[in-house]
């Protein structure tokens, strides 16, 4: 069976069956690279959108540079790698 896995920044979201885990990436001071679980993907997404009171976090308007202006995300702000294993 083939199982995705997703890798965005210092996160990690893994299939298995019909489900999807996260877990954290961790290195410690010698480069070793730690995977430490997180929860399941639902929760984790429950919880995080009860502590921000149901607005997503790229939502909320930010203030730029110059007065007046907004930052909007752009087509690099969330990078997301698709890779399978298995």
């Amino acid at each position: 069976m083939v199982y995705r896995v997703f890798s965005a920044g210092q996160y990690k979201i893994r299939q298995r069956g019909k489900k999807y885990y996260v877990h954290k990436i961790e290195k410690d001071n010698e480069g070793n690279r730690r995977d430490h679980y997180v929860g399941p993907l639902d929760k984790v997404v429950k919880i995080t959108l009860g502590v921000l009171g149901g607005v997503p976090p790229n939502a909320v308007d930010r203030p730029g540079f110059e007065p007046g202006t907004s930052r909007m995300p752009t087509e690099h702000s969330s990078r997301l790698s698709y890779r399978p294993t298995g």
